[in-house]
């Protein structure tokens, strides 16, 4: 029983030795790696919704400032802007709603006040808001995947996200 002296059948682990170019060259993507990594922690913790400051969002300051509030500028029907959107307004919370006739959203645009209906299973409907700011029209191009982004109160929201039915559907209020 000796021990062959061929490589090939023998046992040993392998062992790898780098050269010295090799271990500089994973130093280096090892570096790299843990600097990308750190970016995206950092962007991520210190900016997580970041909206840029324009007249829009300036004018909206200025009139928090002065006492007036997003509720009685929807009594007045003009909503703070926020990079050409409506801001969702103090006291209010963004609700998406998925209407049962899909091309009523191309005729309805961020900053219209609409009236929200659920549509039942026996074919009547139940108002849920009145007056609700939209905020968002997502997919007006394309009905199926559209959908609308509503300012509502709490309590509106969680009658919108937990009835049962068919859908909904929106009256356009004027103006």
């Amino acid at each position: 029983m000796g021990r062959s002296r061929d490589q090939g059948e023998r046992l040993d682990p392998v062992r790898w030795r780098p050269s010295r170019g090799g271990l500089l060259r994973l130093a280096a993507i090892a570096v790299l790696l843990v600097t990308a990594a750190g970016l995206v922690w950092f962007r991520s913790a210190v900016e997580p919704c970041a909206v840029p400051v324009t007249a829009a969002t300036a004018a909206a300051d200025s009139t928090a400032a002065a006492g007036s509030t997003a509720a009685a500028a929807l009594d007045r029907g003009a909503a703070p802007q926020v990079s050409g959107r409506p801001a969702i307004p103090t006291g209010r919370v963004g609700v998406p709603v998925r209407l049962a006739d899909p091309t009523a959203l191309s005729l309805v645009h961020p900053g219209n006040l609409v009236d929200l209906l659920r549509l039942d299973n026996e074919g009547d409907s139940t108002r849920i808001a009145s007056a609700a700011l939209v905020l968002d029209v997502t997919g007006a191009d394309d009905p199926m995947t559209g959908g609308l982004l509503l300012a509502l109160a709490p309590e509106q929201a969680g009658q919108a996200v937990a009835g049962q039915g068919h859908g909904f559907a929106i009256l356009i209020r004027p103006g």
